[in-house]
């Protein structure tokens, strides 16, 4: 029997995560038993493999799409151009979704994605629920308003209110095998078994946010609420009422019966300052009273109200400098310092690039595209002397501008893919680096990029414990051809 999870929904409709205990169970879930009764709906109902492949899909399915009859074993994307954006992005996230559509009659309708899960949390498929306007006017307009509450909520509340520990980033599935970054995980892993304050420190881009979760999800607190606030995005005049929470009444369109804070809301769990850097010296007063006394005081309510919360704090600011300079006051820093995690950026961890760019390559065109495209070794020497100021997230974003910029069969990202913005920056770093070297010792552009990619393979054997296999299948390059650049390299 499938067994239903509701995923902390934003709305009055619930989206589903469906919970299987095995493998087998997504075979009989397609089993004419159970589609006998999936053909009886007016709703079309499709269930696909973690591939994207499909398993099954009723006859109001394929007739609300004009699809072949048989499509058992045909990718998603065969059939729908959007397919990225829709049943794609949910094996991504392992999140339900829901959009429009649109029928072989050009009829609008809504389609919803279900991701099911087995028992220890691994994606197995997803399920497709399509509805058309052939269910009334009525019936379609209820649920195109559902569908904008539930766009409202999400982009509202998107990473930053979290209570369920699935949905959240843990230790292992951060990307990175260097060994700054495996230090870090450890680190962090011991930090996550106390209840102190924790500071992370790093610059823009490195991926602090994704830091907060994994320790989140390794804390005695799991299973309890994680609230995330960015501190830079908020107007300074919301940030109390946002922060604490008001009583009813207490200020012209206020709700009548008050709204609870965020650090209300974290009770039992965490809270996540992202940028605290950026908070106004009165909140900061605040902050410290709250973090001292563990009670909240809300706008225009009588009495303090207690929050039992962890409190992770991040900013890409030096907050001694903020200290000293009066930006920040001494006690708040003192109080919050005590647990520190220092995220290393991405120009000191370099042999986790072919790592992250292969899962993000993945997530951008999905597993079976992604099988395909490769990046080559001179676009991989090219990344690890790039100085990366933006981190991963640039390294995000240069991936997708190649990845557009790749023709419709190509399957080779090269340095020509990249954006010009890049290879500027590129010789710019390679003139620095010149400029701080004495001129009997400046390399020619050859044995730059000699050097340069015999660091990439040096870092990707290191990455892949020296597993030639994948460190081949990273660099896009065959075994031999690998095995020839060792040698040339004097790897």
């Amino acid at each position: 029997m499938v067994q239903g999870r509701v995923s902390n929904p934003p709305a009055a409709k619930a989206m589903p995560v469906y919970n299987l205990d095995s493998p087998e169970l997504l075979e009989n879930l397609a089993a004419s038993q159970h589609t006998a009764i999936f053909e009886l709906l007016h709703t079309g109902i499709s269930i696909l493999d973690r591939e994207g492949y499909f398993r099954y899909a009723s006859k109001a399915f394929v007739e609300m799409f004009g699809l072949p009859e048989d499509i058992r074993g045909k990718h998603v994307s065969d059939f729908f151009l959007t397919a990225e954006q829709g049943v794609m992005k949910t094996i991504r996230t392992r999140k339900a979704t829901i959009n429009s559509s649109v029928t072989k009659d050009n009829a609008q309708g809504v389609s919803f994605r279900y991701p099911v899960l087995d028992a220890d949390n691994n994606l197995l498929g997803v399920i497709i629920e399509s509805i058309s306007t052939s269910i009334g006017k009525d019936a379609l307009l209820g649920l195109q308003e559902t569908i904008r509450n539930l766009e409202e909520k999400t982009n509202y509340l998107e990473g930053k209110s979290h209570k369920n520990p699935g949905l959240l980033h843990t230790f292992d599935n951060i990307i990175g095998e260097s060994a700054v970054m495996e230090a870090m995980k450890k680190r962090g892993s011991r930090f996550a078994r106390s209840d102190e304050p924790i500071l992370l420190s790093g610059e823009s881009g490195t991926g602090k946010d994704i830091i907060a979760q994994a320790l989140h999800s390794a804390s005695p607190r799991a299973a309890n609420p994680f609230v995330t606030v960015n501190c830079a995005a908020l107007p300074q005049d919301l940030m109390e009422s946002e922060l604490f929470g008001y009583g009813g009444g207490a200020f012209t369109g206020a709700k009548s019966g008050g709204m609870k804070g965020k650090f209300e809301l974290a009770d039992t769990g965490t809270i996540f300052l992202d940028e605290i850097g950026e908070l106004s010296l009165p909140m900061q007063a605040k902050l410290l009273r709250v973090l001292e006394s563990g009670e909240i005081q809300k706008i225009a309510h009588p009495g303090a109200i207690h929050s039992n919360f962890r409190l992770i704090a991040a900013t890409n600011r030096n907050l001694e400098q903020l200290v000293e300079a009066g930006g920040f006051r001494e006690d708040l820093y003192h109080r919050l310092n005590i647990l520190e995690l220092d995220i290393p950026p991405l120009r000191e961890r370099v042999s986790d690039i072919p790592l992250l760019a292969r899962s993000f390559i993945e997530w951008s065109v999905g597993p079976r595209r992604a099988r395909a495209i490769h990046v080559s070794s001179e676009l991989y020497q090219a990344f690890s002397l790039y100085p990366w100021h933006g981190n991963v997230r640039e390294l995000k974003n240069i991936l997708t501008f190649a990845l557009y910029s790749l023709e419709d069969d190509g399957d080779i990202l090269t340095i020509q893919h990249l954006p010009d913005r890049f290879l500027k920056e590129l010789r710019n770093a390679q003139k620095e680096r010149e400029s701080e070297t004495p001129a009997d010792d400046v390399l020619n552009l050859t044995q730059v990029g000699a050097q340069a990619e015999r660091r990439t393979l040096l870092s990707v054997l290191e990455s892949t414990e020296n597993n030639k296999a994948r460190a081949a299948r990273l660099l896009g390059i065959s075994r031999n051809t690998l095995y020839r650049k060792i040698r040339a390299l004097g790897v």
